[in-house]
């Protein structure tokens, strides 16, 4: 031991200053190596996660906050839907909307030369029935007929409108006009099972 501390202090000062340091260094390195950067490494991680937590945690938020709004939307909606149905009838009240066209025709002063009400044309809830119509009276006969049609309850389109030249009839200026009504039916959901039977 004796002699190992001999030949060192017999080692120039500077070679020993520098000796020490790199020592040191050495320790420093280790030291940084097998603890301070695992440690850092995991504090990244868990920096990183956090700041993925915290981006989901915003995104929710802004799902929460709209998620009420989107409901409101969804009631109004469906009562918007509700309101429309109710002007779409059902199979029942087709023979007597189709008579209360008819009973129009009478009651605006114009005749029924033509009522031809074709077959239907379903198209995802609902059910287009044209008919065929032609009338005869004055213009202002068959310009009430198409006002009252426009105020019924149910909708009935009127389209394809023709009105022939007019002709003098017992001092009068009769027109007679062609035309498409349609109107709509609501189709049940036929999938439902009957009323009165339930699955076992």
């Amino acid at each position: 031991m004796d002699e190992l501390i001999a030949k060192i202090s017999k080692v120039p000062l500077v070679q020993r200053l520098l000796a020490a340091a790199g020592v040191l260094g050495l320790i420093v390195v280790g030291v940084y190596f097998m603890g301070v950067a695992p440690e850092n490494e995991q504090s990244q991680r868990a920096q990183s996660e956090i700041d993925s937590l915290d981006a989901k945690l915003v995104k929710k938020k802004a799902i929460a906050k709209d998620l009420t709004r989107y409901q409101v939307e969804v009631e109004r909606l469906k009562q918007k839907l509700n309101e429309a149905l109710t002007q779409l009838p059902n199979q029942s009240e087709i023979p007597e909307l189709l008579q209360k066209l008819a009973t129009l025709v009478e009651q605006s002063d114009c005749q029924m030369a033509k009522f031809s009400p074709k077959g239907e044309i379903k198209q995802d809830f609902y059910a287009r029935i044209p008919v065929e119509m032609e009338i005869t009276g004055n213009y202002h006969s068959i310009a009430l007929f198409f006002d009252r049609v426009s105020k019924l309850d149910r909708i009935v389109n009127v389209s394809a409108i023709k009105l022939e030249e007019p002709k003098l009839e017992n001092k009068k200026v009769v027109l007679s006009a062609t035309f498409e009504a349609t109107t709509f039916k609501f189709i049940e959901n036929q999938s439902k099972p009957p009323r009165g039977r339930r699955g076992k």
